[in-house]
């Protein structure tokens, strides 16, 4: 594949391949490089999203153990992360092909476990995903924002327009919006993907920088006077920080390390997203590079980890443990001793790193451009693991057809986009809907972990494509890096998977969720069974064989 034309022969994807007798031919993609390892890079770090995904995640630990240590927390998730990048690292590099997951694992352990733990955790899930996104953009973008600027301008009509994007119908008209949006940019392909990500990313990195400078320079003090000016100014309430306090209680305890190893759950939730570029990973320039693809993953988790950390310390040291503590019971709790307008997030902290009402605009700004690409990444990763699932012929040759103008497999992307749309349309009017959700991290991070395992089989699993490559050659006795790595973060996976199944104290472990779960890995199992019986009675293929090449691009 060339860096901006389809690869020889290319017709349009999906089309029907030449015929052998109980396999096919493959044609290439008709996929084009138009990502830079910069715009990969910048694509991870939005992907798992400092900004927004963890907003309601810091009070969250200070509530659930207020014996662990928040910054540590981070730290300690941070580390097992960069591990994984690394895996992954190896793994682009490697094969740099589109379907990411789903082409290591069906390369390495087979197409029958890459189907059903990639079309559960990494398809199925993420179709539910960008609905949830949508909600999140609703619920804690723009309603509290559009509260808290009419609140400082005194205008009633923003107010209401806040209020009104809380409820079913604003929150389901936002995230269908929102869900649409987030197709559009994808069909016009990654070239202005690519453009409208960096301007995003850019300005909203700049607001983030100012915010953590302010926060820097004030003190704890500081952030009492200036929440209490606020709430006294705006909402009548005198003395809001100790009233809170006095409401929700105190954080209490010492440090525990065992609740601070417990606390990485919350924080691995997102953290683990910034290796996601490799599901796109055939349309990266310098794909096969291991430098570039270490600056891609690695640098991002690394990056993302600073960002959490110094966001998390700045937390603890100037709102400090107890408010944390007592605004996190109490809004969680639905207490009426309530007192903030908005959800204790991130967001209304940092405004309050100053009195100046600029700040509102600027923290406005910066949730909204670190979210307006959270919810473009899932189609884009989506579509790439449909149209590899096609191209195996697992799905239907038409959902991986790549459009010959734009080349983007649209179809696969519309088909996410309607399923979007639905989900918004569940978490917006169906309250039965949510706790169903809460669980289905677990089947994501399965897909992690089985990609692990295939690191580790790798070199005796498929050594006619692991010899001679950069994985190889990287070794610390006699395992290889990449190995290595995959031995530290697997373990990592399996205790978060459990703590979140069997911990009922993180409320992620429902019984309804269990079995959603249970019902998502079943669709998968009938999915790829049925087209491999489908493929061998119908068109004489052994689907097997598919699994034994790379995928063209």
């Amino acid at each position: 594949m060339a860096d901006t034309e389809p690869a020889a022969g290319a017709a349009t994807a999906g089309s029907d391949a030449t015929r052998m007798e109980g396999g096919f031919v493959r044609k290439a993609s008709g996929l084009v490089r138009d990502f830079s390892q910069l715009d990969a890079w910048i694509y991870n770090v939005l992907a798992v999203n400092a900004v927004v995904l963890p907003a309601l995640a810091y009070v969250s630990v200070v509530l659930i153990f207020p014996d662990a240590s928040l910054p540590l927390a981070v730290a300690i998730t941070g580390l097992f992360v960069l591990f994984q990048a690394v895996v992954y690292t190896f793994f682009a590099t490697v094969m740099p092909r589109s379907g990411g997951d789903y082409v290591f694992q069906s390369r390495v352990l087979g197409g029958g476990i890459a189907s059903v733990f990639v079309g559960t955790g990494l398809v199925l899930v993420q179709f539910i995903a960008i609905g949830l996104v949508g909600y999140l953009g609703a619920t804690l973008v723009f309603s509290p924002f559009a509260v808290l600027i009419g609140a400082e301008y005194g205008w009633q009509w923003l107010i209401d327009f806040g209020d009104w994007a809380a409820t079913e119908t604003g929150v389901f008209l936002i995230a269908a919006v929102y869900v649409v949006w987030s197709g559009l940019l994808n069909i016009r392909g990654l070239r202005v993907y690519a453009l409208v990500q960096r301007w995003l990313f850019w300005i909203g990195a700049a607001c983030l920088l100012i915010f953590l400078l302010l926060m820097l320079a004030s003190s704890h003090d500081d952030f009492v006077a200036n929440l209490n000016s606020f709430m006294s100014d705006n909402y009548d309430v005198d003395n809001a920080y100790q009233a809170t306090i006095d409401a929700g209680g105190t954080a209490g305890g010492s440090f525990s390390l065992w609740a601070t190893l417990k606390a990485t759950v919350f924080i691995s939730l997102f953290s683990v997203f910034s290796v996601w570029s490799v599901q796109q990973g055939g349309e990266i320039k310098r794909a096969n590079s291991l430098r570039d693809n270490a600056f891609a993953m690695p640098g991002a988790s690394l990056f993302s980890t600073l960002v959490t950390l110094a966001i998390s310390a700045l937390l603890v040291s100037r709102v400090g443990t107890d408010f944390l503590f007592a605004s996190g019971g109490l809004f969680l709790g639905a207490s009426p001793d309530y007192l903030l307008p908005v959800a204790p997030f991130f967001g209304f902290f940092a405004v309050l790193a100053s009195t100046s009402p600029v700040l509102l605009w600027i923290a406005f700004i910066m949730f909204f451009t670190w979210f307006m690409m959270i919810g473009p990444n899932v189609p884009l990763a989506i579509s790439r693991m449909l149209m590899a699932m096609s191209f195996d012929r697992i799905l239907p040759e038409w959902v991986g057809r790549v459009h010959p103008r734009l080349h983007v497999p649209v179809n696969a992307i519309i088909v996410t986009v309607v399923a979007g749309i639905g989900f918004a349309a569940l978490y917006a009017y169906g309250q039965w809907f949510v706790p169903l959700t809460f669980t289905l991290v677990v089947p994501t991070l399965a897909v992690f972990s089985v990609t692990m395992v295939a690191a580790i089989l790798f070199p005796s699993r498929a050594p006619h494509v692991f010899k001679g490559t950069v994985a190889e050659r990287y070794r610390i006795g006699p395992l290889s890096l990449m190995q290595i790595a995959a031995l530290v973060f697997l373990p990592f996976a399996i205790f978060i998977i459990y703590e979140i199944l069997f911990n009922d104290i993180y409320g992620l472990n429902g019984a309804d969720g269990i079995l959603t779960i249970v019902v998502l890995y079943a669709i998968s199992i009938v999915v790829y069974v049925g087209s491999k019986i489908y493929r061998k009675r119908k068109d004489n293929i052994d689907l097997s064989l598919a699994y034994k090449q790379l995928p063209l691009e």
